[in-house]
Parts: structure tokens; sequence; C-alpha cells
């Protein structure tokens, strides 16, 4: 029986090992609609209504000059915005533009009907390989940048996936960014908490990516608000350096509905979409041109623990409204995939996130953020998750892919051939097609339960942490040019050196 479940092993290695990364998605199925065109409408009208009469604050010097300069009202550090003024800089934002990381295979459009997958990021505990949580070292960086670059529905990496909390604060974008550019040949997050670390990052993107960042964003920046309807001076400095350097801002309130929005779905996409909004357009008046993304991360609140609830009805229209409302602006639009608020990877886990996965990808997402990874509301990221949410996208990506009529004639011939009371397990066709005409998952067990407990009876968590430590043990570094990697890590020892830790 060990023979046998070796030559499995081997098979499914040789199978994984054949396959290339998951190409960015184009989508063949028409985006959900959750709301009728007077829906929309009232939705934008509100929008409009709270920027021109509630107004937003931007708690920053700079910005409120700029918006000032303009011809916004601005009252202290409110900011009163009319429409026309506000819709005319969102105008300006290009609704598709081009990524690109350092390796030669990794570029995609952002926007139109594609869809890439990122991993989830910021996460402070770890799940470990043992299925034991604790703090984040930054060994679990490493280990999951090099995941992020061996699984194949992975098109951007998280940069700062999970925060390592061995390494002191001042020094760990520096620590995640250079694992993160060396262990993968992605595209990434950066980190732009403050103008000096977003400086850092975009300066070390560009020693790696070189040339690249041009013509193409190579490095994101996320952008979080802080609802309700503040965006502050750290998120706006950040942005600037990253808008600077032509990189992508990912412009993303950061919702606890009924905690920071109201206790409604349509008001609360009133509330998101104005405050996404009004960042688009600053940026877009501080440097036309460019390159956002509609950002929404939005979970409900449990009134009875406070603890944010993923999977939720609520949560599934507010992205699917999110969809409809970045497509009235021609904007490419964020939403968050394989979100999940559980304290275990087991039953809950699976169900929040393929609820979210599969919402994301019904309201036409472009970018599935968190997608890897994610358990216990974001603050923790789980080995044998992140395998499975890999495993789960790239099924997803066969079902966006719709309904192929390629070979439609040709099938149909095999039912000429076989006619009533046959089989086509040994038809031609079927023997020509088998191993692409339905997905093949590695890591669900279809077997029997004879061959599955003959097998070790392994659930799913075991199953994915065994591919998990096999997939660690095989690594190969992507190549990087020694003399890029020598500046690198010769830039992160000087900027380690001038931070200090005081």
């Amino acid at each position: 029986m060990s023979r046998l479940r070796s030559g499995r092993t081997a098979r499914v290695r040789t199978r994984q090992a054949a396959k290339p990364r998951l190409a960015p998605v184009r989508r063949n199925l028409n985006p959900i609609r959750v709301l009728d065109e007077e829906g929309l409408q009232r939705i934008h009208d509100a929008s409009m209504a709270i920027l021109e009469e509630v107004g937003i604050e931007f708690r920053d010097p700079q910005a409120l000059s700029e918006w000032r300069a303009a011809g916004a009202d601005i009252q202290g550090e409110r900011v009163r915005i009319d429409r026309h003024l506000l819709m005319d800089l969102v105008r300006k934002a290009p609704s598709e533009f081009r990524v690109q990381g350092r390796g030669a295979e990794t570029g995609f459009t952002m926007g139109g009907n594609t869809s890439v997958f990122c991993t989830m990021k910021g996460a402070p505990f770890t799940r470990d390989l043992d299925g034991i949580r604790r703090s984040t070292t930054e060994q679990d960086v490493i280990n999951f940048a090099r995941l992020t670059q061996a699984c194949r529905s992975f098109h951007m990496a998280g940069g700062f996936t999970c925060e390592p909390m061995d390494i002191p604060v001042p020094h760990r974008h520096l620590i995640m960014m250079q694992h993160h550019m060396t262990e993968t040949e992605l595209p990434l997050f950066g980190i732009g908490t403050s103008k000096e670390r977003a400086e850092d990052c975009v300066a070390m993107a560009r020693i790696v990516a070189g040339d690249v960042m041009d013509d193409a964003t190579a490095i994101w920046m996320h952008a979080s608000g802080n609802s309700p309807l503040v965006w502050d001076q750290a998120m706006l400095d950040g942005a600037r350096v990253f808008a600077d350097a032509g990189q992508a801002v990912l412009c993303s309130p950061f919702v606890l509905a009924a905690a920071n929005t109201p206790a409604d779905v349509a008001a609360t996409l009133a509330q998101v979409n104005a405050e996404a909004l009004a960042a688009i357009a600053y940026l877009q008046l501080y440097r036309p041109g460019t390159p956002v993304v509609y950002g929404q991360y939005t979970v409900s609140i449990s009134m009875q623990s406070g603890a944010p609830m993923a999977g939720t009805p609520e949560v599934a229209l507010i992205t699917s409204a999110v969809g409809q409302l970045a497509r009235l602006y021609g904007l490419p639009w964020r939403t968050s995939a394989n979100h999940a608020s559980s304290k275990a990877f087991d039953a809950q886990s699976g169900y929040e996130g393929a609820t979210t996965l599969m919402t994301a990808m019904n309201a036409g997402a472009n970018l599935m953020l968190h997608a890897g990874g994610w358990d216990e509301g974001g603050l923790t990221i789980c080995y044998a998750k992140f395998i499975a949410d890999d495993e789960q996208n790239q099924m997803m990506a066969r079902y966006a892919g719709g309904i192929s009529l390629d070979r439609f004639d040709e099938a149909l011939k095999a039912v000429r051939r076989i006619g009533p009371a046959g089989h086509y397990l040994g038809d031609e066709f079927t023997l020509a097609h088998f191993r692409d005409a339905f997905a093949m998952p590695d890591i669900m067990d279809f077997s029997s339960y004879e061959q599955w407990n003959a097998a070790g009876a392994n659930d799913m968590a075991t199953r994915c942490r065994k591919k998990a430590q096999t997939l660690l043990e095989e690594f190969t570094v992507p190549d990087m040019d020694p003399s890029t990697r020598e500046e690198l890590d010769a830039f992160v020892m000087r900027r380690k050196r001038e931070i200090g830790l005081g």
C-alpha cells in the first residue's frame, strides 16, 4: 500500500510541476446585478449628497490646500466637494492599467473583464504547519512568500502577507519587502503607513524592477480610509509617494457595517462609495492619471461579540453592488476573496471562504485581495487554508471562463458513436480530452471511504499542511541578478542603520 501511495504522490507532483502559473482570469460571465438602474442612481446621488452636504475630513494640510485651490468648500479639516468637480476628477483615472512584476511572465492588465488573485495581508498570528496558532515570525514571512511563488493561482504577492513579531517595528517594512522581492517575482503590495516607509518600498521596487516601473505598476499601495468619512495624513503621504512614482494606489474604505456605517445595506453603500470616490478624486487632483483601484473592505459586526463576520448575505450584497458602482464610474475595483472569521480551519472557514470567493467572481471584481490564507478576521494566516484557497482559486478561474463550445461538435460525434446504454470511458474523444475536460483537484479527496482510510484517513487540513511542507522543501528561489540582490541587501542594511531602533 505504501508503494501505491508513493506512486500517487509522484503522479500528483509531476502533474503539479507541469502546470504553469494560472493566467489572469478572463471572465466570460455577466456580472451579477443586485441593484436596478433606479437603485444604482439613488446610491450614487446619496453619495454625492454626502460629499456636498456632510463633507469628508482630509486630515492633511497639503490635501486641504489642494482641495481649496480646486474650489472645494473647506471648513477646518472638513471638505465639501461639488459633485461636478468630484466626477470631473474621477474621470481622469485610467479605466485600465498595466501591472508587471520583476518576472518576465508576470504581467497583466488591471481592469476590464480580467480578475487576478492576491494573497492576504497583515496577519500578526500564524496557524503553523502543526496546526498551532502562534505569533508570526520572520521565517513565516519567508515561507509565505515562497508559497505565493510556488502556488499556481496568485498573480500578486501580498508584500506584508504576515507581520513578523520578532522584527522591531521600525524595520519590519524593510524585511517584509526584502523577502517578498527576492522569494517571488510577482508584482506586490508595498507599505505606505508613513511617507518614509512608502519611499523605502518604492526605492526597493526600483532596484528590483528597474525600468519596468516606467511603464507599469510593479508595486502598489493599499490606502485604507478611516470610516466614517476620514482620510488621514499618514495614508495620503504614502499615496502621494506612490503616485509620484507612477505606481497604483488602492483606495479602500475599511467598513465594519453597523459599527462605522449605518445599520443598513443601502446607506452603507452610499457612505462607502463617497469615501472611495473622495480618495480617488484627490489622487487625480494631486497627479492626474494616477492608476487607482476602487476598493472596499466590508464585513458586518456581530452584535453579540462585536467581532467581524465574513460570508454573510449582506456582505455579499454590498460586494455585488460595489461592482455595479465601479463599472458605472469606469474604474477597476477590488474586493476580498476567501475571507473567514473562523478560529480554526474548519467547516465555518470553508463556508465563509467559499461564499466570499464565489461572490467576488460573480460580482466581476478585478482584484481578488486576501485570496489566500485569511482566517480569524485577518488576524491569522493559516498554512493549510493558504493551500486550500489556492486550489479553490484555480477552480473559480475555470468557472469564470464559462461554457466553451470549441469542442462541442466533436463531442457530439461521440454521442452518435456510443448511442443508448453505452459508456464513454474508452471513447476516442474521452481519451483525448479527459485530462482537461473537468477540474481535477489534488487537495480535495474524491476517493472511496476504503481508499481514503487505507491511505491514512487524512482530513483536508492535514493534506494541505503536507502539501505546504512539500512545496517549501522543493522550493527554488527565482533568479535575480547578483548585483541587484547585492544592491537590495545593501539598501536594507543602510536604512536599518539610519532608522535605528529609538
